[in-house]
């Protein structure tokens, strides 16, 4: 109940209401201690370590969503199967996203899946594309391959 909360690089909010928007939101929040150590980061499985981050990074080089140009360091990653209803957090139910097209994605019928050659892709709402053919980002250069 004392103190504040952190809101990146946009300002502080006091303690109380970040716990509400942290639960309306089903974000995990962590608690730190008077040394800025953690002392309790929620279920630990919801969030993605500091590998499986740069994993991420290298496989999607980006937002992921088709055309954006966001850089990795602007970008978060996103369950495909949602946490809260089972889904594992690992490279195969995993995207990095950019704020904005990761709230689009939450709220306007487009769906995202790992194709079989392990990239994401993106399926767009049928008043885009009756079809819903998969779309991909070509944007970010992608990683040369030792032959």
């Amino acid at each position: 109940g004392i103190g504040k909360a952190t809101l990146g690089d946009t300002g502080t909010m006091t303690a109380a209401e970040a716990r509400v928007h942290a639960c309306d939101a089903m974000i995990i929040p962590a608690v730190l201690g008077a040394k800025s150590e953690p002392l309790n980061l929620g279920r630990l499985r919801r969030l993605i370590s500091a590998g499986l981050r740069r994993a991420l990074f290298l496989r999607d080089r980006g937002c992921a969503f088709p055309g954006c140009h966001r850089p990795p360091r602007h970008c978060q990653g996103h369950h495909i199967r949602h946490w809260a209803d089972g889904g594992p957090t690992d490279l195969t139910n995993l995207v990095l996203m950019c704020a904005h097209h990761h709230r689009l994605l939450h709220r306007s019928g487009w769906e995202v899946r790992i194709a079989a050659d392990g990239l994401p892709e993106f399926l767009p709402p049928v008043f885009i594309d009756r079809r819903r053919r998969p779309r991909r980002n070509n944007l970010h250069e992608p990683l040369p391959f030792a032959a």
